[in-house]
């Protein structure tokens, strides 16, 4: 077990999403926590805040290119954990 705790995450239903995509955008920019975007009562995507695809946009670069690797990124999260 890698000991990363998920974040809490708020559910929306597409429908819902439809007339509500303001609230939606405003819980995860002031919360930092996702919103997953439900269809028939199974996720389908996720409204993250933009920092954290950034985030893993840049890290997923950054593996691709053979500057880091992913066994790297699970060694910082572990000690970030512990620390």
């Amino acid at each position: 077990m890698s000991g990363f705790a998920m974040p809490t995450e708020h559910e929306m239903a597409v429908a819902h999403l439809r007339d509500h995509l303001g609230f939606a955008c405003r819980i995860v920019a002031e919360s930092d926590e996702p919103v997953v975007v439900t269809r028939y009562r199974k996720g389908i995507v996720a409204i993250v805040p933009l920092w954290e695809w950034r985030f893993f946009k840049e890290l997923e670069a950054d593996i691709r290119a053979g500057r880091r690797r992913l066994v790297e990124v699970e060694e910082e999260s572990a000690e970030s954990d512990e620390g």
